[in-house]
């Protein structure tokens, strides 16, 4: 009776489920038998433990669930099998020790075998290409849209720049051509800032323009990113614009995606305001203020130090609202800024003055009122 009882008592315990692929492509794997030893922990920390298969397991639970491991030894196999592509390690944590175990390249590695040794296994589409590839098509479909009702109307307004500038028509004439276009109302308002407010001049701008058309670079939001590194940058030569596309714009990678390996101007807003920027997410958001809001560099320094001066923990949602405020407002310098903080304070000022001035007069027309047979009864009493 006791036996069975035992029995079943392992049973309860349950089994650490290697799966058979592991043994049969060992080899290809570069797996050593400690290595399957190490797995077969992982995975019955995960029957124990019953994560999401997206989170993992920590190291700690694998030392829980098994503590015939030792830290220090699991920790080096942990090393190899990310090491030859089996697993990935990540600290959920700056400087922790206790790193999440991830199964997925070693799902991924056993998966390409199995369907090249087995022809009759059709590998499911990517729907992630054919997501993308019809974003890109409603992209296009959107544009030519766009393009439509803006020739509808456009000439009016392109034909009243013509007429009272002739850079402008110069500049103008050269993108209809090149593209067999007119002029959109967006690269109009773009055209109109080159000139004007970063006071390139019409040579210099068709230079940049050959350069960016024969890159396929349409978009006027791409051009301005690109004008405004040129401006940032002070190149104002030929042989500047040609040094800089082939430094930024002909590699391989984006010119953005270059600055993310590391840009010092981020990692000196995170110190300045205290603000982890390690995230994706967070250096896009730096990202969008620099180039599709144009603000420099100096300017979101001078939002992050209102943040600092007004909040303790406002972050990066403060300096967004701050940032917004100011584009809405065209306040583009620090100067500028100054001037609109300055403003704001003495409104403030004398909104708290007028509101002394109310409650005061207040004061005086309502006094308490009290009838005169009730005052005498009063004064009786006393």
């Amino acid at each position: 009776m006791h036996h069975n009882i035992a029995s079943l008592e392992v049973i309860r315990w349950g089994y650490a489920n290697i799966p058979g692929a592991l043994f049969h492509y060992g080899q290809e794997l570069d797996l050593e038998i400690e290595d399957i030893g190490v797995l077969a922990a992982i995975l019955y920390t995960f029957e124990r433990t019953r994560p999401l298969f997206q989170t993992g397991v920590s190291l700690g639970q694998v030392l829980q669930v098994c503590p015939l491991a030792n830290k220090a030894k699991l920790s080096r196999r942990l090393n190899r099998l990310e090491k030859i592509g089996l697993i990935t390690l990540e600290s959920k944590s700056k400087g922790s020790s206790n790193k999440h175990i991830f199964l997925e390249p070693l799902f991924n590695r056993l998966e390409k075998l199995i369907m090249r040794d087995h022809s009759y296994i059709t590998p499911e589409p990517d729907y992630n290409i054919q997501l993308k590839e019809y974003q890109k098509r409603i992209e296009q479909l959107e544009l030519e849209l766009e393009r439509e009702k803006e020739k509808e109307k456009l000439p009016d307004m392109i034909e009243l720049f013509n007429k009272s500038d002739g850079n402008y028509k110069k500049v103008a004439d050269f993108i209809s051509k090149k593209t067999g276009n007119l002029l959109s109302v967006k690269m109009a308002n773009e055209l109109k800032k080159w000139l004007e407010e970063m006071a390139f001049t019409p040579e210099f701008l068709l230079c940049m323009l050959e350069l960016c058309f024969e890159r396929n670079i349409y978009n006027p939001r791409e051009i301005s990113k690109i004008a405004r590194d040129l401006k940032e940058y002070s190149v104002n030569s030929v042989e500047g614009l040609e040094l800089y596309f082939q430094k930024y714009i002909d590699e391989d990678i984006s010119r953005l995606a270059k600055y993310k390996q590391f840009d010092p101007d981020i990692m000196e807003f995170g110190q300045f305001t205290g603000v982890d920027m390690n995230a994706e997410a967070r250096k896009n958001v730096y990202y969008k203020w620099r180039y599709d809001w144009g603000f420099s560099h100096n300017m979101i320094m001078k939002a992050g130090e209102i943040m600092c001066q007004r909040t303790k923990n406002g972050g990066l949602e403060y300096i967004d609202s701050v940032l917004n405020n100011w584009l809405t407002k065209e306040i583009r310098s620090p100067e500028d800024a100054e001037r609109e903080i300055k403003e704001f304070k003495a409104k403030k000022v004398d909104k708290s003055a007028d509101k002394n001035k109310v409650f005061k007069t207040e004061q005086i027309e309502y006094e308490l009122y009290v009838p005169p047979a009730t005052l005498e009864e009063l004064k009786s009493k006393v």
